[in-house]
């Protein structure tokens, strides 16, 4: 079978998880939370820094993640878009203000920006999660098309950050399964609901 263009395959996306009920949704949510948790948790060494996303109503929520990382003790980083599609990184915990994006419809933190250099200290951050329609079992992810993520992950190739794309599981899906181009930079593992996928 052909793969789905990029269009036909976000558009799917898209109205899946608009059906997707609260409670579900809620549901999922919490499992989520557990997976990646647990994931940080078996890291050596301790995690003291991820970077991670504010979730659009339809994304898998990373709303109670966030707050629950922080009361883990890990430092949380949240996007930042600038022009050019290029992203920097605020330091966020519960109370920080969250404004409407100037560059994309999203909500980001208001504060000191980082820029490359943060993922370059070291142990700083661990792991970078980053949003997703989809993703193949190549680890060849389906974004919104902003292309952000696409600029900015081979800034960090040479960093010993792991990337984590988190979708539903439903979204996890074969190789093949839509277009890819040369510039999709490959993620190490895919974190959904209910369990971790790590992309060899």
């Amino acid at each position: 079978m052909d793969p789905l263009s990029k269009k036909s395959a976000r558009a799917a996306v898209r109205a899946a998880r608009k059906n997707i009920p609260e409670h579900l949704r809620a549901t999922r949510a919490e499992q989520l939370c557990s997976t990646v948790r647990e994931y940080l948790a078996q890291l050596t060494p301790v995690v003291r820094g991820v970077a991670l996303y504010y979730s659009s109503p339809e994304e898998p929520d990373t709303e109670a993640l966030m707050r629950q990382l922080v009361d883990d003790g890990i430092h949380v980083y949240l996007p930042v878009c600038e022009a050019e599609h290029r992203l920097s990184w605020v330091r966020w915990e519960p109370g920080i203000e969250l404004e409407r994006s100037a560059h994309a419809p999203v909500m980001e933190p208001v504060g000191r920006r980082y820029g490359v250099e943060l993922f370059e200290q070291e142990e700083a951050i661990s792991t970078l999660f980053i949003p997703a329609l989809s993703i193949d079992s190549n680890g060849r992810r389906l974004g919104q098309g902003g292309g952000y993520y696409d600029r900015f992950l081979p800034r960090i190739e040479h960093t010993p950050v792991q990337i984590a794309a988190l979708v539903y599981d439903e979204e996890y899906l074969p190789a093949g399964s839509f277009e890819v181009d040369a510039h999709d930079a490959p993620v190490d593992l895919v974190i959904t609901p209910s369990m971790v996928h790590h992309i060899i």
